[in-house]
């Protein structure tokens, strides 16, 4: 099981590659949020999948809800800060 678990969390972290080019590439901020994001829900993946392999799920699963809700609010207080600083530019 654990194998299977350390392979899927390969494939998020190789996923993760993609969505930090979108952020470093992006053509707009709106492309830069959502790629931040990803990474942002990617990493709970993560830190789920390497609590289920170190058998610690119970601390991990605490520490991604903080974590999740961090991310939540950081995204759209950003979402909204470059909302109204388009809106003044125009």
């Amino acid at each position: 099981m654990s194998t299977v678990v350390i392979l899927a969390a390969g494939a998020v972290a190789t996923a993760m590659l993609a969505s930090l080019y979108r952020v470093l590439r992006g053509p707009t901020v709106w492309d830069r949020l959502s790629g931040l994001a990803l990474i942002g829900t990617k990493t709970v993946v993560l830190l789920l999948a390497f609590g289920t392999v170190t058998g610690t799920i119970d601390a991990f699963v605490d520490i991604t809800l903080a974590y999740t809700l961090i991310a939540y609010i950081g995204a759209i207080a950003l979402a909204k800060y470059f909302e109204l600083k388009e809106g003044h530019e125009a």
